[in-house]
Parts: C-alpha cells; sequence; structure tokens
C-alpha cells in the first residue's frame, strides 16, 4: 500500500512537472513578436535585422515553431531560424534559466541604481575554474620554443594570476606559439591584458561600432606592470576559433605582431547582447561591429584569413619548422 501510494505522489509530480514544461501557441506567438522586435530594434546593421525579423516572422505563420512541446525545443527551432537567414553565429535564443535570472536582476539592481556585484557567470564559474580559465598547455618545446594551448578566452580579475604565471612561465623563449584552434571565444572583464602582454606601448587595436555609428575603442591596457613579450608569435587557428579568438589573431596580424597559421576561421566578428524574453528564454541579438581602426575591415563571415594556410593536424608542426629558419 505505502509503495503504491509513493508511485501515484510520484506520477503526480512528473505530470505535473512536464504539464509546467509545456507551452501554449499563445506562447509561442508572444516570444517571436518579441524576439523579432528586439531583432529589428537592436541589431547592428539595420536593414539586415528588419530582413532577419521579418524572415523570423513569416517562419511563425507558416507554423514553424507551433510543434515545439517545450521551451529547450522551441529555443532549438527559433536559433535555427535565425541563424539561417542571418548566417551569424552570435544571434540566438537561449533556454537559460540562470542566465535569465541574472539578466532581471542587474536590471532591478539598474532601475534601483544599485552597485552592480561580479555574478556567477561564464567568467566565474565552476566550468571556468575547472577549465583553469582556458589555459589548457603551458610548456616548453624543442629549441626552446614556448606554447601556450588556450581553450577559451577567459580574462578576469578572477584567472589574472593565471595568465601572468603562463606568462612568467615562456618569458625566457625565444619564440612563442598561441594555440587557438577550436577555441570559441569569451572574453575580458578587465581589458585588452592578454593582447597588452605583447605591445611595448600603447596600441589601438579594434574599433566597434553599432547601429547608431556610436564607436567603442578597444586599447591595449596602460596598467600592466609585467614584462612584455617581444619575441616572434605564431598563433594557430581554424574554423572553429571563434569570435573573442578571432578578434585576438586579427589584432595581432593586422598590427604585425603575429604570423597566422592553419585554416580560416569561424568569420564571427560581431559583438552580442543579451536580452531576457520571459522567464524561459534569453535572446542574444548582434549589436556592435568590430574594424580594424581607420577602415572597413573586419573577419565577420569570411573569417581570420591566415598568413600560412595548413590543415589543421599539421599547423603546429608547421609553425615549429618556420620558426627554426
Amino acid at each position: 500500500m505505502a509503495r503504491n501510494l509513493i508511485l501515484i505522489i510520484a506520477f503526480f509530480i512528473l505530470t505535473s512537472y512536464v504539464s509546467a514544461q509545456e507551452i501554449t501557441n499563445r506562447e509561442i506567438k508572444k516570444v517571436t513578436l518579441k524576439v523579432a522586435d528586439l531583432v529589428r530594434s537592436n541589431y547592428v546593421l539595420q536593414e539586415k535585422g528588419n530582413n532577419i525579423a521579418e524572415y523570423f516572422l513569416n517562419d511563425l505563420k507558416r507554423g514553424r515553431f507551433s510543434g515545439a512541446k517545450s521551451w529547450k525545443e522551441l529555443d532549438s527551432i527559433m536559433t535555427k531560424s535565425l541563424r539561417e537567414i542571418s548566417g551569424d553565429g552570435h544571434l540566438y535564443t537561449w533556454n537559460n534559466l540562470d542566465i535569465v535570472k541574472q539578466l532581471k536582476q542587474e536590471k532591478e539592481n539598474e532601475t534601483k541604481k544599485e552597485s552592480k556585484k561580479e555574478t556567477v557567470s561564464f567568467f566565474n564559474n565552476k566550468k571556468a575554474i575547472n577549465s583553469n580559465f582556458g589555459f589548457q598547455k603551458v610548456e616548453i618545446l624543442e629549441d626552446n620554443v614556448g606554447y601556450i594551448k588556450l581553450t577559451e578566452i577567459n580574462i578576469s580579475g578572477n584567472s589574472l594570476k593565471t595568465l601572468f604565471a603562463a606568462m612568467e612561465f615562456v618569458k625566457n623563449t625565444k619564440a612563442l606559439i598561441l594555440d587557438l584552434r577550436n577555441n570559441g571565444g569569451g572574453g575580458s572583464t578587465v581589458g585588452s591584458v592578454l593582447e597588452s602582454f605583447f605591445f611595448d606601448r600603447e596600441t589601438t587595436l579594434l574599433i566597434f561600432k553599432n547601429r547608431n555609428g556610436n564607436t567603442e575603442i578597444k586599447k591595449t591596457v596602460p596598467w600592466l606592470q609585467e614584462k612584455r613579450y617581444e619575441k616572434p608569435i605564431s598563433i594557430l587557428i581554424n574554423k572553429k576559433t571563434a569570435s573573442a579568438a578571432e578578434a585576438f589573431a586579427f589584432a595581432l596580424k593586422h598590427q604585425g605582431r603575429a604570423v597566422i597559421i592553419g585554416e580560416p576561421s569561424a568569420g564571427a566578428a560581431f559583438m552580442n547582447t543579451y536580452f531576457p524574453i520571459n522567464d524561459h528564454l534569453v535572446l542574444a541579438v548582434s549589436t556592435a561591429a568590430p574594424f580594424l581602426p581607420g577602415t572597413e575591415l573586419t573577419w565577420e563571415q569570411n573569417g581570420v584569413q591566415p598568413e600560412v594556410t595548413v590543415t589543421d593536424q599539421n599547423a603546429l608542426k608547421k609553425a615549429l619548422k618556420l620558426i627554426k629558419k
């Protein structure tokens, strides 16, 4: 009897949970309209944003989203729709309750004019810590060549000691290989510290422009006290090198500070901003585009082009061979 009662209670809990996860066509329509409006109002390229929004609304009319039975499934379908018309990896929906909660809390803090506290995020969560903030390997290869394998760009107050330790370890090498293959990007909360290790003076790296013509300048940081690395640099990239990892490679390439070796990168240049849609979904919208200072040169869609093109598997071997010459 007790066992049957437990099974009955478990059944009702399970069915209640499933019901709570189900979504109605009315909710789907409401979310679709909000996504389209945010894209139309905020996408970095105004005309393209209008076209994306129109395509997205047409998918609603065609019933593309109506088959979704959960928020996770709707997220998947909507992201596919947004990306197939835009070709933009920074444009997507995201069924992430923690991020929704964080964004709403930040908005409340702004409304109350409270100071922002650093919340659990990409820069300080358990995954970031367990992956050593992307610093997968730091070693000295044959013939005194330094090697740093970065699986993500994760620079913040939490990871500065790790960055400084890595650069201290390779400071006496005759050349340095930075391996950014399969690095999907990330960012920095403390400015362009990683880039600053490779320039002996203040340098403008990138200019970010939004749809209103406003600009943000990305420069090396003036406060870095650690010794700069002045020896030759090789950067390894492949088709999965994206976003902030591409920005790093692009900036150092065009400043004449590094030789890029490997395959053309992913071509994900735009910067995105998160917007909460409801209690279940977040929308990431590309809101700024980076350019080489004084030009219209960027890597969006086309990727960072290597100066030495070689297969992914042979990139490290090729870099070592070129250093020896």
